[in-house]
């Protein structure tokens, strides 16, 4: 066991439950309050990871939304995909030359989320993540407001996804043998 050096009373605290639904379809205004450069799983490459905060609209003002941009890879497709998203990203805030990620915190600016896709090998759900950012020096940029139409919640459907053994009968069971602990030996 561990001692909390003190006595810790829960019902002095606010335990209301926040919803970790996605964030609906719409136009949002954000800001990067954190950000951090680390490798790539296989080690070689570099990603920035980013941790968005929603300014507006006012109903999700706080929730997160988080981002990664492959700036490094061995992909030349991933790699130019990364610093492509990343450059837009920078626009939208209106800096041209990043040396820090820091440079991008705390800086407003507005994007259009999506839901996207779930993972290839089907281990993550459909996200949300931003599918447009606006540029102040060349888009009005539009007020941020939820979409009136939303995709359709995927089924909550827990079995495996298609089991080819399923649509063959079972196998017909083995008749007993001995039991697998030995025989019973006479006294």
């Amino acid at each position: 066991m561990a001692s909390l050096g003190q006595r810790f009373d829960a019902t002095a605290h606010d335990t209301t439950q926040s919803d970790y639904s996605e964030l609906p379809n719409g136009i949002y205004l954000l800001e990067i309050e954190a950000s951090d450069v680390a490798p790539t799983k296989d080690g070689r490459g570099t990603i920035l990871k980013v941790t968005n905060r929603v300014i507006e609209p006012a109903d999700y003002e706080g929730r997160k939304l988080f981002a990664n941009f492959n700036l490094e890879n061995p992909s030349p497709q991933a790699q130019e995909i990364g610093q492509r998203q990343f450059a837009s990203l920078c626009r939208a805030i209106g800096v041209n030359d990043v040396e820090d990620s820091e440079d991008l915190h705390f800086k407003s600016y507005t994007a259009k989320i999506g839901l996207g896709k779930p993972s290839k090998d089907g281990q993550y759900p459909a996200r949300a993540e931003i599918k447009r950012y606006y540029f102040p020096d060349a888009d009005e940029i539009p007020a941020p407001a939820i979409d009136d139409t939303q995709p359709k919640p995927a089924a909550n459907d827990n079995r495996p996804a298609a089991r080819p053994a399923a649509a063959q009968p079972a196998a017909a069971a083995k008749p007993a043998g001995s039991r697998p602990w030995g025989a019973k030996r006479a006294a």
